[in-house]
């Protein structure tokens, strides 16, 4: 799961702060900010993304246009999460924490919490998971859910472009290869398989982090190994 950065309230034309009178009015801004993916399962999806309230709207009418409220989501991931009421710091969330940490993903579409988390925070991500029915498979999920599907399409593909980067380097041609590879990761989404699957080319991994609009570049270091962010310390 992509950690990824909000950024403040839009601002309007004469530099004051763009109020929102419908949240949907928002998404343009949100996909300006984070790209076109899911904040959750991080697909992407240029025409089916909606504004997704962090904290639902009908349980908390005050938050309904409140810019941080707002995250991108997809179909599945939304109505799963529907009207669930949610306590904040029970949760690790991709706007606030290091989500990249928090979960891993196998090659036939599963995704876990991590192991090497803390009892705590794997707790959190779990929960996370359950938020959003991260882990429905072929033998739980409903008939629209792809999502599975789609992580296991996106190790495939993930994998044949590591196959091609290894041919180019062999050929003295990698660094002209790691910029496409940023460009087919991006466009593809799934931003935590294709890190993981490149995990020993920090050069791809750097291309990778800036070709995805709005991920947080903090929660890596120089060799674009994660970190921790502030709120997990």
């Amino acid at each position: 799961m992509r950690p990824v950065e909000r950024g403040p309230v839009p601002l309007e034309a004469d530099g004051s702060n763009k109020v929102f009178t419908s949240y949907g009015n928002a998404r343009r801004d949100l996909i300006d900010r984070m790209g076109q993916y899911c904040a959750y399962c991080n697909q992407k999806l240029p025409s089916s993304l909606a504004v997704e309230h962090v904290q639902p709207k009908s349980l908390n009418p005050t938050l309904e246009l409140e810019w941080s409220n707002f995250l991108l989501g997809c179909t599945n991931c939304n109505s799963t999460k529907g009207a669930q009421p949610v306590n904040l710091p029970d949760y690790l969330w991709p706007d606030v924490h290091n989500t990249h940490m928090a979960f891993s993903y196998t090659p036939d579409g599963k995704i876990d919490v991590n192991p090497a988390l803390s009892d705590a925070l794997k707790v959190k991500a779990q929960k996370m998971l359950d938020l959003v029915g991260l882990q429905n498979y072929p033998d739980n999920a409903t008939a629209s859910d792809r999502r599975w599907l789609n992580r296991k399409e996106a190790f495939v593909k993930a994998n044949l472009a590591l196959l091609l980067y290894q041919s180019a380097s062999a050929k003295g041609a990698a660094e002209e290869c790691e910029k496409l590879l940023g460009f087919w990761a991006c466009d593809n989404g799934f931003f935590s398989i294709w890190m993981q699957v490149f995990n020993a080319y920090p050069t791809v991994k750097r291309q990778i982090v800036l070709s995805f609009k709005g991920t947080a570049d903090t929660c890596f270091d120089t060799d674009v190994n994660p970190l921790q962010r502030t709120a997990e310390l």
